[in-house]
């Protein structure tokens, strides 16, 4: 095989009015590629080279490469430098494309099992099967063999700090997320989070303001922490939020899920955003962000974080690698604002002390040698896919019963009833029918008006989401 052609140079447009250095970069190199300037296959010019033509700093041009790199538009290898992916991600909204894409991942192979113990089409479940466990092993064991004193002595209460500084450069390139290592603490997920977040910030009886329908399990959490919630209604550009200040402006913190909606998918407008961080600033109220999926978009870059708008200091962020990894890690992260940071430690230490130490070296090295961005690279693939088949499977066989947006992100959709159901009658439906959902009542406390399912194809291959979308039309069909 020859080697792919290289770019001396490229031509890039002018920078807009109020555009950052790195935005421009990125914008326009992604254009050249799916515009077919950049061909598939094509080497790009070094950084240091990029750089010195557009006289931008290397470190700028590293960036841009590296968002490239995680998104899927671009390929790293050593010694052959980074050239222009054969397959984009926009490819993966065709089906045609998805069908070629499944067999190639090898997911069609039914000698596979998936998870036991979840029925299609569970909303809430990732791909486990598809996760590289040799792999994980090998680093796991080389740890083991390394095993000094000290790593099984005491740990840091914020966590292994290798470990922050990897979370730090992952999420300041992938999610425009500004903060350094010191600003990590590692946690359990995003309950264990969200739960020293409420605890430190919200005093019993304080209100906190939750989207609805919004995530039930976080609404536990902070209800834990004495607060009374004030349900908020979401819409196709995300939290009201001259409504939240109509019912509860003197709130104390809010909870959102910005960057994709649980459950109906938006993602949060600009002009929200900015609203938000607005009230925030004014009322020295704290901002949770949940970032919970933002690794899975299907088209296009992900929208950068709510923090990265923030100059105040209002938002928290929490994340988690036990979806886009596997359940059982139990790893997450919080991106604490200085001036918290201290408070949320100080709880830190008194509830649990620290995070298991030899474990958060393995994810570490995961994380450093690069397999979790090609393991994300690679999940984007497949549930790409398997979002696909299970948009045509509904077309197809229940287009009378639910309509489904069209989403870009996640591992779950919502599916409207068209039929004259309740969510938890659909939802019992189904389950009688051997087809595991959530009704889109369970996730609203004041929202009477939406109605339907929340269903899952990121842990099911396309046979399987086939086969429960016909048991769905019969279910459906034989209760309207």
């Amino acid at each position: 095989m020859g080697k792919p052609l290289a770019s001396a140079s490229i031509a890039l447009g002018n920078r807009r009015p109020g555009v950052t250095l790195t935005q421009w970069l990125y914008e326009e190199l992604r254009s050249a590629i799916l515009n077919g300037r950049l061909k598939r296959g094509a080497r790009l010019p070094a950084t240091r080279e990029l750089a010195a033509q557009y006289q931008v700093s290397r470190r700028t041009a590293v960036t841009v490469f590296e968002q490239l790199r995680d998104e899927g538009y671009t390929e790293s290898r050593t010694g052959a430098g980074t050239t222009v992916s054969k397959t984009l991600p926009e490819d993966f909204l065709e089906l045609r494309k998805s069908k070629e894409v499944l067999q190639r991942t090898g997911t069609m192979d039914r000698v596979r099992q998936q998870q036991p113990s979840i029925l299609p089409l569970h909303p809430v479940y990732p791909s486990v099967t598809e996760f590289p466990i040799e792999l994980w092993t090998r680093l796991a064991s080389r740890r083991l063999r390394r095993l000094t004193a000290r790593d099984l002595s005491a740990s840091d209460v914020a966590g292994y700090r290798p470990l922050r500084q990897a979370i730090a450069d992952y999420i300041g390139a992938s999610r425009g997320i500004n903060c350094d290592a010191e600003q990590i603490i590692v946690t359990s997920g995003m309950h264990h989070g969200l739960d020293l977040v409420a605890r430190t910030t919200v005093k019993p009886g304080d209100r906190v303001w939750v989207e609805d329908p919004g995530y039930p399990g976080a609404i536990q959490v902070i209800l834990g922490a004495g607060a009374a919630v004030v349900p908020i209604p979401v819409d196709e550009k995300g939290l009201n939020v001259d409504l939240g200040r109509e019912r509860a402006d003197d709130a104390r913190a809010v909870f959102v899920t910005p960057g994709h909606q649980c459950p109906l998918g938006f993602t949060m407008s600009l002009d929200r955003r900015l609203a938000l961080l607005q009230w925030a600033r004014i009322k020295r109220a704290i901002v949770i962000e949940d970032d919970y999926d933002s690794e899975f978009r299907f088209r296009g870059h992900p929208t950068p974080a709510l923090q990265s708008l923030d100059r105040s200091g209002s938002v928290v962020v929490l994340g988690s690698f036990n979806k886009v990894m596997f359940p059982a890690l139990r790893f997450g992260y919080i991106v604490a604002p200085e001036g918290l940071l201290d408070r949320l430690l100080e709880l830190r230490w008194k509830v649990d002390r620290y995070p298991a130490g030899p474990d958060q070296a393995v994810l570490c090295d995961f994380i450093e040698a690069g397999h979790f961005a090609r393991h994300l690279r690679r999940m984007r693939e497949l549930y790409a896919c398997r979002w696909r088949a299970l948009q045509d499977s509904c077309n197809r066989y229940l287009a009378e019963y639910i309509a489904m947006p069209m989403i870009e992100a996640g591992l779950n959709t919502p599916a409207y009833l068209r039929v004259k159901l309740t969510s938890r009658q659909a939802e019992m439906a189904a389950s009688a029918a051997g087809v595991q959902t959530a009704g889109l009542d369970r996730f609203s406390r004041e929202r009477r008006d939406i109605r339907g399912l929340l269903l899952g194809f990121a842990a099911f291959d396309e046979q399987q989401i086939q086969e429960a979308a016909q048991s769905l039309r019969y279910a459906l069909a034989g209760r309207s």
